[in-house]
């Protein structure tokens, strides 16, 4: 065999050995035989545990946080993944990719509004969600106010389910890493199967670093999205 064709014979073993390694580590993963280190659940990192105590403390110690904890007649603390079955927060984006170390160094709070109107979540950004170097990545606020955003909407929207139609977003500061970001969304208006949501994001210190506006549609196909009437029924 001449040297090129072994150089492409080589090449094409190579690939399907990857290829073929590649396919067994995604089965691996979508049936659950393989979970990486995690902060939203029981990390096997003590490491990881220890500082995420340390992050969620920071948060928990934040004036808005006692506030919020202390007026249990307006406002109620859910977990992040509320309405979600484990299976679909498993395979979520946010919840799956984004739950890694240096990440989302905590677990996101969410406070949601007796009326069901207003939500408020605190992030804490970690250093590996960067775009420029030590800030932030413009798609990564967009992922944050896609999700947060859809909480406000899918509490008040027909089978409480439905799906991003549009979603604007106006960058006003850079927003820098390893920070708590303090995440505002309200609904503003619903008509029939279409809710309207404005949210801003800010630091600590009250300063507003984007804003958002986004529209929700429950689809008229009911076959579409499943209803989520009974897990939204507790709130």
């Amino acid at each position: 065999m001449s040297s090129a064709g072994s150089f492409l014979s080589k090449l094409i073993y190579t690939n399907a050995a990857l290829l073929t390694g590649a396919g067994v580590a995604l089965f691996a993963v979508d049936r659950g035989y393989f979970k990486p280190t995690s902060i939203f659940n029981n990390s096997e990192s003590k490491n990881n545990v220890d500082n995420e105590s340390v992050f969620s403390s920071q948060i928990s110690n934040l004036k808005l946080v006692k506030d919020l904890r202390a007026d249990t007649g307006t406002w109620r603390e859910l977990p992040f993944t509320f309405g979600l079955e484990d299976e679909l927060a498993q395979k979520s984006f946010l919840h799956s990719t984004f739950n890694q170390p240096d990440h989302l160094l905590a677990v996101p709070k969410m406070f949601v509004n007796k009326d069901k109107k207003k939500v408020i979540y605190l992030f804490y950004i970690g250093k590996k969600l960067c775009g420029h170097p030590g800030i932030m990545h413009g798609g990564v606020q967009a992922m944050l106010y896609d999700e947060a955003m859809a909480r406000p909407a899918l509490l008040n929207l027909p089978r409480n389910t439905g799906f991003t139609a549009y979603l604007n977003i106006q960058y006003k500061k850079p927003v820098i890493v390893d920070q708590i970001l303090i995440m505002r969304a309200d609904l503003e208006e619903i008509v029939g199967r279409k809710a309207t949501v404005k949210a801003s994001i800010e630091n600590v210190n009250g300063d507003v670093l984007s804003t958002a506006e986004s529209l929700f549609v429950s689809p008229s196909d009911k076959t579409l999205l499943k209803d989520n009437t009974e897990a939204f029924s507790t709130v």
